[in-house]
């Protein structure tokens, strides 16, 4: 997360082209990498959203959703986050074989 772009200014196509990638001899596998990747991708958010709660709460003893969008964390911030995320990461495809 580094500069912010307004959710309004971000344009995302609505379906994806092509025929979906296909890894495994079994597709169900693939179903379930995919469930787990998007499971991990909104997990790795939220714990990000909850940090960036937390510290506004201890700064200003408030929070908005407006403060929680226009939050920015330095960079020290980012190295705990990207150690975090790294960490999590591992943690989860711990048992999958790299390359």
């Amino acid at each position: 997360m580094t500069a912010q772009t307004p959710a309004t200014a971000v344009k995302l196509p609505r379906q994806t082209r092509g025929k979906r990638p296909h890894f495994f001899d079994d597709p169900a596998l693939d179903q379930m990498m995919t469930f787990l990747l998007e499971l991990t991708t909104e997990v790795s958010v939220m714990r990000e959203r909850l940090d960036t709660v937390e510290r506004l709460l201890e700064r200003d003893g408030k929070v908005t959703r407006e403060t929680i969008e226009a939050y920015i964390p330095d960079a020290d911030i980012e190295k705990v986050r990207a150690a975090w995320r790294d960490a999590y990461v591992k943690r989860v495809f711990r048992m999958h074989p790299a390359g």
